[in-house]
This record gives structure tokens, sequence and C-alpha cells, in this order.
């Protein structure tokens, strides 16, 4: 003889099903940000110099003219003042080198300061640099009129001259900047060894950031997917209702 009494399954409720696919898509984002943080970590722990800079090797660069001109470093002209203040975004880093017979100059000034001390002068502007390796595109821009000795001027906000290699860094600063490559004595013909580099300071705090968002996103999304697949309890039968039995002989 068998006997069975009906016990029907509770189907899992819509909010259920949505703590599934909320969670499903939470762990998806936690999974990019554990393997971004990673990765900035990683880079922060592996990239850098002896210095602490993302920097790019040696290459030498030229010109016939007077001048190599960066086209116009733009930093934040749009941005609240605070961000920029005390080099909260990092440090920029040109190296180059000079000879004992044609030292080397390098500064960084803001550009209209630059247009202005190279107006009708021949000079090549730098119009897109790739690093790995160091490269760059130019347009000349012609000019009749001599450059002034660079290091008279007193406009730059950094610079370095000399033989040998020469070390320029700038803390950034909010507005538009341009870097000049030229010889000390500003004659035309530059031919010059440049290293260009950057020094992040928060890097390993954004890596060290999205790792624990990471984890943070992981554990909620876990625990919605749980949550949702657990299926509710059946009901309790109501007092002194009969319980319907089937009894086979």
């Amino acid at each position: 003889m068998t006997s069975s009494a009906t016990d029907p399954r509770p189907r899992r409720s819509g909010g259920q099903l949505a703590a599934i696919i909320a969670g499903s898509l939470v762990l998806v984002i936690a999974a990019a940000a554990l393997v971004g943080g990673g990765v900035v970590v990683a880079a922060d722990a592996t990239q850098r110099d002896s210095d602490g800079y993302y920097a790019s090797g040696m290459s030498t660069l030229t010109t016939p003219t007077y001048a190599l001109v960066s086209n116009g470093l733009d930093v934040g002209t749009n941005g609240p003042d605070w961000l920029f203040r005390q080099a909260r975004l990092g440090t920029v880093r040109v190296r180059a080198s000079g000879t004992a017979s044609k030292p080397i100059f390098v500064g960084i000034a803001r550009k209209p300061l630059v247009d202005r001390y190279l107006r009708g002068v021949g000079h090549d502007e730098i119009t897109d640099l790739e690093v790995d390796p160091l490269s760059v595109t130019t347009v000349r821009r012609p000019g009749s009129a001599a450059a002034a000795t660079p290091a008279a001027e007193t406009f730059w906000a950094r610079s370095a001259s000399g033989s040998g290699r020469q070390t320029m860094t700038w803390p950034v600063q909010k507005g538009a900047w341009s870097v000049v490559i030229m010889n000390a004595d500003g004659s035309r013909g530059v031919s010059s060894g440049v290293s260009v580099g950057a020094k992040l300071g928060f890097m390993r705090s954004l890596g060290i950031g999205l790792l624990i968002v990471g984890v943070i996103l992981a554990a909620g999304g876990a625990a919605a997917i749980v949550m949702g697949m657990r299926r509710p309890r059946p009901p309790a039968p109501a007092t002194g209702a009969a319980t319907r039995v089937t009894t086979t002989t």
C-alpha cells in the first residue's frame, strides 16, 4: 500500500528572479574592477623606472630649424583648481641630451608665451607623439627671424640646459602649456636624444581602490544570487483542514 500527500513546490517570485539577474550583472562589474585593479597595481609595481616614472626609451629627435615644440599640453582648462594643486595629477619629466659643442635646452612654459617667443622663428611643431618607441609627427612652421637665447628668457616655468643629459621635471598644473627643445645658444639645427616620462602618484591608490570595490561588489552580487536561488517555504496547511490521502491496495 502506497500513500502520498500533495506538496506542490512553490515557484520563485519575480523579485527573486530580479535578484539573480542583478547579482549576475554586479558580478560581471566586479570581475572587471578586479581585473582592472590587478593590472594597474601590477603596472605600478613593474613598469616604473628607479625614480618612479613611467618613461619612454631615449630616441633621437632632429630638426633643421631652431626648435622642437609641442603643439600644446592642455591640462584641465575647465576643471576645478584644487585638482591641480601640489602636483596632484603627477609630474612630467623630459630628458634631452646635448654635447660639449652643442649644449641643449629643454623648457616648459605657458603656450601663449612660447608662441610669442617663437613668433617669426622657424620651428617644428609636434602634432603627435608615440611613446613606445618614442617617435613624433611634426609640422614645419616657417620663419625668417633668429631665435633669442632661450635660457635668457624669464617666462619658463621649468627648464634645464647644458651639455650631457639634461632633465626637466614639471609638476602638472592647470592651463595650456608647451614643451620646447632647442640648442642652448638658440642656433638652428637641433639634434638630441629625448625621453619623456610621467610620475602618476594616484596610480597605486587607483589600483587598490578598484580591487576593494571589486571585492565589495563580488560579495554583494553573490549574496543577491544566493537569496534569489532560495525557494520560498511552502505555506503551512490551514488549521483543521483535512489532508487528502490516496490509498492503493
